[in-house]
C-alpha cells in the first residue's frame, strides 16, 4: 500500500491528472487557435515576443484576438488596455460564482487559481464541483487544467509565430473564425444545458446587432452581455434549487 507520503504523492498526481485529462478534449481546438493568434500577431504589427508576451499576460484568447485586431486597426494603447480589462470583467463574475464552492482552499492558492481561470476551465469546473467530482484539495485539479492549457496556448503561439515568419500570407485564409467556432461547438456540445444555450444565444445577437461598433466593440459588448446573463442564469438556478430542497424538507 505504500508509506502515507507515498500515497499522499500518488493522491496529488490524481488530482492534478483529472484537471489535466478534462482540458484534452479542448486542446485539440486551443492548439489550432493558439497558432492562428500567433500568425495573426505577426500581421498586426507585433514582433514575435510582443506576440507571445501578449499571450502569456493576458492568458484569454479572447482578449489577445481582440487585442490583435485592435492594434491592427490602429488604436490607441490606452482603448487597447481598457477593452482588456472590460473583457476581464467576466472572470470577475465568474470568480463571484465559484467562491462559495472554494471557500476552503487557502488564499495563497486562490491568486494562481484567479490567473489561470479561462472560460472553459470555469464551466467545466463548475459543473465537476456541482456534481461532487471535486471534493478534496479542488485547487489541484484547478492548477492542472490551468497549466495544461496555459502551457499548450503558449507552445501553439510560438508556433503561429514560426509559420507566420515562413508563410506571410498564411494569415489570409481567414482561419480564425472557424477555429473560434470549432472551440466553442465543443464547449457547448460537452456542456449542452439551458445556461450554457441562453449565453451563446445572447451573446451571438449582440455581436450581430454591435457589429457596427468602432474596433471590433461588439465582441466587448457581446462577452459582457454573455457574462452577465450567465450570471443571471446561474443565480436563477440556485434560487430554484433552494425552492425545490425547501418544498421537499
Amino acid at each position: 500500500m505504500g508509506t502515507p507520503d507515498e500515497q499522499a504523492s500518488t493522491t496529488v498526481r490524481q488530482e492534478l491528472w483529472e484537471g489535466v485529462r478534462s482540458m484534452a478534449p479542448f486542446l485539440l481546438s486551443a492548439i489550432p487557435l493558439g497558432i492562428v493568434g500567433g500568425v495573426l500577431g505577426l500581421t498586426s504589427g507585433l514582433s514575435a515576443w510582443s506576440t507571445l508576451g501578449l499571450a502569456m499576460a493576458v492568458n484569454s484568447g479572447t482578449a489577445q484576438f481582440v487585442g490583435i485586431a485592435l492594434i491592427a486597426d490602429g488604436a490607441g494603447w490606452p482603448t487597447i488596455i481598457l477593452t482588456t480589462l472590460i473583457l476581464g470583467l467576466r472572470m470577475l463574475i465568474y470568480s463571484t460564482i465559484l467562491t462559495p464552492h472554494v471557500r476552503d482552499v487557502p488564499h495563497r492558492w486562490r491568486v494562481l487559481l484567479g490567473f489561470g481561470l479561462i472560460d472553459v476551465i470555469f464551466f467545466v469546473g463548475l459543473e465537476k464541483l456541482k456534481n461532487g467530482t471535486i471534493t478534496r484539495r479542488k485547487h489541484l485539479y484547478f492548477i492542472g487544467a490551468s497549466a495544461a492549457m496555459y502551457t499548450t496556448w503558449m507552445a501553439s503561439t510560438v508556433v503561429g509565430t514560426t509559420l507566420g515568419s515562413a508563410i506571410p500570407d498564411l494569415a489570409g485564409l481567414g482561419l480564425d473564425f472557424p477555429m473560434t467556432a470549432m472551440f466553442v461547438a465543443m464547449l457547448a456540445a460537452s456542456l449542452a444545458n439551458w445556461r450554457v444555450i441562453a449565453v451563446v444565444v445572447t451573446a451571438g445577437l449582440t455581436v450581430l446587432l454591435a457589429r457596427g461598433l468602432p474596433y471590433n466593440l461588439g465582441v466587448v459588448l457581446a462577452a459582457v452581455v454573455g457574462a452577465a446573463v450567465g450570471t443571471a442564469c446561474e443565480r436563477i438556478e440556485q434560487r430554484l434549487r433552494r425552492t425545490s430542497e425547501e418544498v421537499e424538507g
